[in-house]
């Protein structure tokens, strides 16, 4: 008897010659419809990714680590550390390479991502036509234009394609494995491979391949045979052992950890990727569902994606906004939301602008920093900064300092913990006490004088590091809003002292934020605060009490406010700059003498901008 059909599909002896030949017909004009849509869509991609066109900050990292081997130094981020501070190692490699050939690390990092993106939207609409056609649905072609389509649409993908990051090159290594997986290809080992050298959640990809080969592929051998392929990563594993002394990466130690603060920061992260670009959950219930619907083999594409939801929530989510971690499960989110392209198109890429700016703005600031100091400091100095991609590459040859651990492993390892030290920053692991000991010469705060990381703040309590930095400030290329850097005074003769709360660091940065939204009254009296209840040997809060009083026409109470700094610190720039604003105002030659004598001796670079 023969095996009955589902319905909705038609048994192969069930066609007639009619229905073959119009098969046969038709195909050339389908296959160019496919090719006209997918063309479409990839340039409807190109068009938005150059619309978002940025380097992330991090792709400065692996640009460092490119640089370094290029410079004979090894595969490091400071000479003579072996610390591994990135997660893609076949991505710095392929820098390497292309640096060999003279060719500039940025654009080639934007080509593999943009060709990269490319690839993916082009796998999406042939797995969707092949799924359809596996399914007996019809051509597929329209549901397969209109998936590439939303692929190129998603803002998250093509922002992470011109990033300079591996993400999309990733995510397109991951969907080839798992579309040859499906088509039964001899090629699935080698992309796992790829995928596994490019970031190390690849090898959850594996692993999961290896669990559907034993559950609905071909069974337990086959699963066994695909699981002994990963032989083919250890030399990596072993070359890892041996260089960085640990099989997983600096950051794993620096940006993950047990607890409910983890998976709250992961369950939040997730949810906010499911309210903008999974419908509010519902993406999550298609996939659930798309398990009954799908073929055996196929049933794979959302499992991998379910399970890959829950490994984000566990690992507590990205430091790096715009969905990056998500981007890998963007075939799914194809198949099951085409009809929301167009809203997702217009309610979310606003957004991403925003995000993008932000990250504009933070590159180029941390860029014009690296910049000042190479022109103003001709030494072989050193920096610690909370965000060390820009100013890092933009220092190749000096020693960075990574406050947040991802390229340190004592920060990374060994934090210090601070009784109510938190913040919305992800990293949240801190050594301020091993910071200081190294005694960089600068050290930089990624929004100037305010601490925001939770590294930053741990400093603000040490003794050492308010007696012994002084503030630059440096005159910005765009903007009104100076750059500031903290600068070492010399070797530092007292005996550092932590203050009992971390309040202190809290309330500074309460009243930076304050005065920011132009609130100065508040940010007044919060800075009074400081002076009252905190330390007393901290010249901060006076000056930007002098820099309030100015504003709002009180310049006799400024100048007492910025004296009352001076008299903490003499090397207190931002007050001797204070003075020098409100006499050039009053246009008081005489007075102006003293204030402009000393900025020209310690930040020439000052003169005329007051």
């Amino acid at each position: 008897m023969a095996k009955p059909t589902k319905p909705g599909r038609q048994s192969s002896a069930g066609r007639t010659p009619d229905a073959k030949r119009l098969r046969a017909r038709d195909f050339p004009a389908e296959k160019l419809i496919l090719a006209i849509g997918l063309l479409v869509a990839c340039a409807v991609f190109i068009y938005q990714a150059r619309s978002l066109w940025f380097t992330q900050d991090d792709a400065f990292i692996s640009y460092r680590y490119a640089a370094n081997v290029l410079r004979g130094e090894g595969l490091v981020f400071n000479a003579g550390e072996h610390v591994e501070g990135y997660t893609n190692f076949l991505w710095v490699i392929l820098l390497v390479l292309a640096g060999s050939f003279n060719l500039a690390f940025d654009p080639v990092a934007k080509f593999l991502g943009i060709a990269s993106g490319l690839g993916l939207i082009i796998l999406t609409g042939l797995w969707v036509r092949a799924a359809w056609q596996e399914l007996r649905w019809g051509n597929g072609v329209g549901p397969a234009v209109a998936a590439a389509l939303l692929v190129a649409g998603n803002g998250s993908v093509a922002y992470w394609s011109v990033s300079g990051l591996e993400t999309a090159w990733f995510a397109f290594w991951v969907g080839l494995a798992v579309w040859w997986w499906v088509r039964r290809s001899s090629l699935t080992i080698p992309a796992l491979t790829i995928a596994c050298l490019s970031r190390p959640e690849g090898a959850l990809i594996w692993g999961l391949l290896v669990l559907a080969e034993w559950v609905w592929g071909e069974g337990l051998p086959n699963a066994i045979r695909l699981a002994a392929g990963i032989v083919l990563l250890l030399p990596f594993a072993v070359f890892k052992i041996w260089y960085y002394g640990s099989l997983l990466p600096n950051p794993f130690y620096a940006r993950t950890g047990l607890g409910l603060e983890y998976l709250q920061s992961g369950f939040d992260y997730a949810w906010l990727y499911l309210r903008q670009y999974g419908f509010f959950g519902v993406a999550a219930l298609l996939a659930v569902l798309s398990l009954r619907i799908l073929p055996r083999r196929w049933r794979t594409i959302p499992a991998i994606w379910l399970v890959y939801l829950a490994y984000i929530v566990f690992v507590g989510g990205d430091v790096l906004k715009a969905h990056r971690f998500f981007v890998p499960g963007t075939v799914l989110l194809a198949i099951s939301s085409i009809v929301a392209l167009g809203w997702i198109a217009r309610r979310f890429t606003p957004e991403l602008a925003r995000i993008r700016d932000m990250e504009l703005s933070l590159v180029s600031k941390m860029s014009e920093v690296a910049e000042n100091l190479k022109e103003t400091d001709q030494s072989n100095f050193s920096i610690a900064v909370s965000t060390i991609g820009r100013v890092s590459f933009g220092l190749l040859g000096h020693c960075v300092i990574d406050m947040l651990g991802l390229t340190d492993s004592t920060v990374a390892r060994h934090p210090e913990a601070i009784p109510g030290n938190v913040s919305t920053w992800r990293e949240r692991n801190y050594n301020a006490t091993y910071i200081l000991s190294r005694d960089p010469d600068y050290i930089l705060f990624s929004t100037g004088h305010k601490p925001s990381a939770p590294a930053e703040r741990a400093l603000i309590v040490h003794k050492k590091f308010r007696r012994n930095y002084y503030t630059l400030l440096f005159t910005p290329r765009g903007g009104v809003k100076m750059l500031a850097i903290s600068h070492r005074k010399g070797v530092y003769q007292g005996t550092d002292e932590v203050w009992p709360s971390i309040q202190l660091a809290h309330d500074l940065n309460n009243a930076l934020n304050l005065m920011m939204s132009d609130k100065f009254q508040e940010s007044f009296d919060r800075f009074s605060k400081i002076q009252s209840q905190g330390p007393g040997d901290f010249p901060t809060p006076y000056m930007f009490m002098a820099e309030i009083l100015r504003k709002s026409g009180q310049a006799d109470r400024a100048l007492l406010y910025a004296d009352s700094a001076l008299s903490i610190d003499s090397l207190a720039v931002m007050a001797w700059w204070e003075k020098a604003v409100i006499y050039a105002t009053k246009l008081d030659a005489e007075h102006l003498r003293t204030p402009a004598a000393r900025i020209q001796k310690m930040a020439p670079w000052l003169k005329g901008t007051y």
